[in-house]
């Protein structure tokens, strides 16, 4: 199986304490910093890093609900500063599932990937709506329990629930760094 590591939405609006949109803060640096050790440990071993950020166009009527975030060229549609940008793909999305952008798909078609490692915010939303999009183009899913964020503690505990129901490996950062068995003979390593 050929893997790729998606980071989905490691944005200024969602990931500092001025953020319009906050995980909650006791994940804000664990969930980076969780982030940060599988890109070194894809860049390593020469895993193709995908990162996928909200680019949503000022008139969107949605915006009402998400506190006006990630405006496409604003700094709060930025990368965090504190999030590792390396060599990798870049995709802009402007919905919850990163699929809605046609080009991931492609991308990830031609480079033979069948397998994703998801991280990223907010876990019950934009995480859980690209896990499912994943899904339904047969993609096995892993989804690092510790790197993706969510509104609370309980939501999170909640959506990452409700995902290991639907066939989806969840497991630590640490489980893949060291390429851990998780399931049956199923290890997460990288490679």
């Amino acid at each position: 199986m050929r893997k790729a590591l998606l980071i989905l939405d490691i944005q200024n609006d969602y990931m500092s304490d001025q953020a319009r949109l906050p995980i909650a803060k006791q994940q804000m640096e664990s969930t980076i910093k969780s982030i940060n050790n599988l890109i070194g440990k894809a860049k390593e071993q020469e895993v193709p890093i995908v990162y996928i950020r909200n680019e949503f166009e000022r008139t969107q009527i949605s915006n009402l609900f998400r506190k006006f975030t990630a405006i496409k060229g604003t700094k709060g549609a930025e990368f965090d500063e504190q999030l590792v940008i390396v060599k990798g793909k870049y995709f802009s999305k402007n919905k919850a599932d990163a699929f809605s952008n046609p080009d991931l798909a492609t991308f990830l078609s031609q480079q033979n990937i069948n397998e994703l490692i998801v991280t990223g915010v907010f876990v019950e939303g934009c995480v859980s709506a690209t896990v499912y999009g994943a899904l339904t183009r047969s993609f096995k899913v892993i989804v690092v329990n510790d790197a993706v964020g969510g509104v609370s503690d309980k939501s999170k505990a909640a959506a990452l629930m409700k995902l290991a129901k639907k066939e989806v490996l969840i497991c630590t950062s640490h489980q893949i760094l060291e390429g851990e068995e998780i399931e049956n003979g199923t290890f997460t390593a990288f490679n």
